[in-house]
């Protein structure tokens, strides 16, 4: 399965880019991120992310997870390793706890990741 993606109805800063981004976990529910460029990404401890890649208009998701619950000086995007593997972050910021924030990392990552095959007669 390939994770979807698609923006708000409206551009919400003054650039004229995206400003939020939905992504589609495994289960079909959709979550919203906020859109940070990977090199201005900041540490927010405990948030999911989703790391991207820019292909002209489309984003592809290339890897989902969540940020470390402690502040460090390097919780953010550069100190993730993810800065060199995504154009941009996309953080969901509104989980309601950690199972909760868990949860849709776990639903995002599924969506992520391809399911095998199995024909008919398995």
């Amino acid at each position: 399965m390939l994770i979807h993606g698609f923006p708000p109805a409206a551009r919400l800063n003054e650039e004229g880019r995206d400003r939020f981004w939905y992504w589609r976990g495994a289960s079909g529910r959709s979550y919203i991120h906020s859109i940070y460029a990977s090199e201005d990404c900041p540490p927010l401890p405990g948030a999911v992310y989703i790391a991207v890649k820019r292909l002209g208009p489309m984003r592809i998701a290339v890897a989902a997870g969540r940020f470390p619950a402690c502040f460090e000086k390097t919780s953010g995007a550069r100190g993730r390793g993810l800065a060199s593997m995504a154009d941009e972050i996309h953080v969901h910021l509104l989980a309601r706890d950690e199972a909760g924030a868990e949860g849709i990392r776990r639903d995002l990552d599924a969506a992520l990741t391809p399911q095998p095959y199995q024909s008919a007669a398995a």
